[in-house]
């Protein structure tokens, strides 16, 4: 399996070039363009998944859609283009008998020997406002994150506050915990309030623009739907 990202930062996308017999899991919907030996197959589940029905809810309350489709290059090679809804950057990080967590809405796709799971955030991630589940990736392969903006890595020693809106993915050596920033004064008249705080030794990757605030500002603009 061969994968290259054009067209970064702000317009990224995925060309996977499979092997006959390969296999590749992406969101559905990001499908840009295969090549004609290409079988697509809807699952809910992703590739070598044990997960089925009841991790998909999980992605659905995450924010995810409830299906992904599976690409099979079948009598020879082929190649799949892939593409996130939203403007930004794509990263590849690359499994090896470990696990990375990612924001629900940014995980694009994934390779063989990836198991996609819902991992349960509880309270703190709800009350972050990125919706009730992270998703755990584990395994050995390749995965594909992206991002609205650009993608900044941070690697964290000790402490590191952040948005819960930039929240893209992290290594699963580090804890978190939301909590308030200020008072109530604070919390409503300077649109900030509650941050995730990151805690221990690890790799996180976070955007540079929030999806959220993003739509509350272009939604203010648009006219009112006629009743």
């Amino acid at each position: 399996m061969e994968i290259r990202l054009e067209h970064k930062p702000a317009f990224a996308t995925a060309i996977i070039k499979l092997a006959s017999g390969e296999q590749f899991a992406a969101e559905n919907g990001s499908m840009v363009s295969m090549s004609s030996g290409i079988r697509v197959e809807t699952s809910t589940r992703a590739i070598g998944g044990k997960g089925g029905l009841l991790k998909s809810v999980g992605r659905l309350l995450g924010g995810e859609s409830f299906f992904n489709n599976v690409f099979t290059a079948e009598g020879g090679a082929g190649e799949v283009v892939i593409a996130p809804s939203l403007i930004g950057d794509v990263e590849r990080f690359d499994l090896d008998n470990n696990a990375i967590i990612v924001q629900s809405r940014s995980w694009l796709g994934s390779g063989p020997g990836v198991e996609l799971e819902t991992s349960w955030g509880g309270m703190k991630s709800f009350f972050g406002g990125e919706g009730l589940f992270f998703l755990r990736l584990s395994g050995s392969g390749p995965v594909l994150f992206n991002a609205f903006g650009a993608i900044h890595l941070i690697d964290v020693n000790g402490k590191f506050v952040l948005d819960t809106g930039h929240i893209v993915a992290f290594e699963e050596s580090l804890k978190f915990r939301v909590k308030k920033v200020g008072g109530l004064f604070a919390t409503v008249f300077s649109g900030e309030g509650l941050v995730c705080e990151f805690e221990g030794n690890g790799r996180l990757w976070i955007q540079t623009r929030n999806p959220k605030e993003f739509g509350s500002y272009v939604g203010h603009k648009l006219p009112p739907r006629e009743q």
